[in-house]
């Protein structure tokens, strides 16, 4: 605690974040995010220079609040190009600055006149071919001949153009010879999954339903075109789709998933049984231990500590969260026990249990739940569902930071902890303050009891937690979701439009019924997501279903 008081001594103000401190730093994520602090203080151009040119990885965000700083014509000249509207863009005669600006999003919102003068400007026998594609489909809709386009205009103006666009003109049947060429493409893992998951494509899922199990490609590709074969009522074809799936997947929650598609399709209780077996807890192995009456044995809330003889660090420091995460990265496996052992302090457990679960192949689990004291006003089911979030989103550090800038232990992004300082008496001077589990936490609290007036449900509270809540008000009000049809609810799941909160409400679901478990209270998964497709019992924006 003393390290991160000294840590935020210089940061508490924007205009505290010195030069000094900046150049004193290694690069990495962390000092990305002082260079973008450093951006918003009142600075000289020279001292945004000599900031940014410290930068890895540039991002858009970074550019454009330097550029705000900077006195070279070029930073600004770039700038102003990225942020080109389409009104703007229509009226430019710089070949340069088009080149930076032109999109086929922008384009769609053009007449063909408009968009033909500035892939003229640009000369660029790529820009013209989609051009030409975007105008065919404008003009004659679906009397457009596809084979005179190649197949990877198509999947370029398809992944490229907004999804207005792509609706309205994109989804259409696909000549035989773009099947295989498709599927080669590079785009095709993320083609698929946008049309599977989007009622919008119906004709383009049909196209998908021609793409047999032996065509290369990855797991979950594969997954969801057996999805998609499932939709339309095809289950052997989903079927092949979902054991090539479990054949190419590689991690052991991806294999799971495909057992279980397989078992809700045959009703194969040696499906079940071996799904029972896997060592991997989420969402489909409790599934299917809680139908065969398996107790979950492989995880843990706590492991063997020595203070006199381990080695302790401030993990509330970005800083040396990352020279610890290096550490870890640069051990080899056999070295992976003795590096748990080495930080096998009391005061240490997140660091302990990351690396321990990494010595044993993840066959074992942590489910650990610190930082208590600051959640004894919470019930155990609160506090079941905090540990939950907290352990997805930072595995229990203090420090951790994400590349879009979400801090600390909750993963609170600064908009949002814009949005709740006005319900904190004492100011907050200063982003970092988000690396102090107490003061991360209070703000987490008052963004989740404000969720839990409206949502009920752990994968619902998950959904609305990565994706907002309006997301997921307009994902769970949509009249196929969560209803009582075939496969439902595990149906919505996988087809959850966004894929990072599909996969994140499955992993908090998992968490929070171990930690029901732990806390005393028991919890049926199988029960939790039966109430899926009940609405009075997951949310207040859905009628029961009786109703409708």
């Amino acid at each position: 605690m003393k390290t991160f008081l000294l840590l935020l001594v210089g940061f508490s103000l924007y205009a505290e974040v010195t030069l000094e401190e900046i150049n004193t730093k290694p690069p990495s994520l962390a000092k990305n995010f002082m260079i973008w602090n450093f951006m918003h203080q009142e600075i000289t151009p020279a001292q945004a220079d000599e900031a940014f040119y410290q930068y890895r990885d540039v991002s858009t965000r970074l550019f454009k609040a330097y550029a705000k700083k900077s006195d070279h014509e070029e930073v600004q000249y770039t700038a102003e190009c990225l942020s080109l509207s389409t009104k703007e863009l229509i009226k430019s005669n710089d070949v340069s600055c088009i080149k930076m600006a032109f999109s086929p999003y922008k384009a769609s919102n053009m007449s063909e006149a408009q968009r033909n003068r500035l892939a003229r400007l640009l000369d660029n026998p790529s820009t013209n071919r989609w051009v030409a594609l975007m105008n065919d489909l404008l003009q004659q809709e679906y009397k457009t001949d596809l084979n005179n386009y190649k197949p990877s205009t198509f999947m370029y103006l398809f992944l490229s153009a907004g999804s207005k666009f792509r609706q309205a003109h994109l989804n259409r049947p696909l000549p035989e010879s773009y099947l295989q060429p498709i599927t080669k493409h590079w785009g095709f893992k993320r083609f698929v999954v946008m049309v599977v998951t989007d009622s919008h494509y119906s004709k383009l899922q049909l196209e998908l339903l021609k793409i047999t199990a032996d065509t290369k490609t990855n797991a979950e590709t594969h997954f969801y075109l057996a999805m998609n074969a499932l939709e339309h009522q095809q289950e052997k074809n989903a079927l092949e789709h979902l054991k090539k799936s479990y054949d190419l997947a590689y991690y052991r929650s991806h294999k799971d998933k495909a057992i279980f598609w397989q078992y809700l399709i045959t009703h194969d209780k040696k499906l079940l049984t071996q799904l029972g077996e896997s060592v991997d807890i989420n969402m489909y192995s409790l599934y299917a231990k809680e139908k065969l009456g398996i107790k979950v044995t492989n995880y843990y809330t706590t492991l063997p500590t020595n203070d006199a003889n381990a080695t302790t660090a401030d993990l509330s420091d970005p800083f040396i969260w990352n020279d610890l995460l290096k550490e870890v990265k640069a051990t080899p496996k056999t070295e992976m026990m003795a590096l748990s052992n080495k930080y096998a302090h009391s005061g240490m457990l997140p660091l302990q249990s990351f690396i321990y679960e990494k010595a044993t192949g993840y066959k074992e689990v942590g489910y650990i739940m610190p930082y208590e004291k600051y959640m004894s006003d919470l019930s155990n089911d609160d506090k079941a569902l905090y540990y939950a979030l907290m352990r997805q989103e930072s595995r229990f550090i203090p420090a951790a930071l994400s590349r879009s800038y979400a801090l600390g232990l909750m993963q609170m992004m600064p908009f949002l902890v814009r949005a709740l300082d006005k319900g904190f008496k004492q100011k907050r001077h200063s982003y970092f303050e988000m690396f102090d589990p107490e003061k991360n936490i209070a703000y987490a609290k008052k963004h989740i009891a404000w969720m839990q007036k409206s949502l009920y449900h752990p994968v619902l509270m998950a959904y609305a937690y990565n994706g907002g809540m309006g997301f997921t008000k307009r994902y769970i009000t949509t009249d196929n979701c969560f209803n009582d049809a075939k496969y439902e609810p595990f149906m919505s799941m996988e087809m959850m439009v966004n894929s990072e909160s599909r996969e994140y409400g499955k992993k908090v679901l998992a968490n929070y019924v171990i930690y029901k478990k732990i806390l005393g209270e028991e919890v049926s998964i199988i029960k939790l997501l039966d109430q899926l497709s009940q609405p009075a019992q997951c949310d207040r924006f859905r009628k029961p279903l009786a109703s409708k």
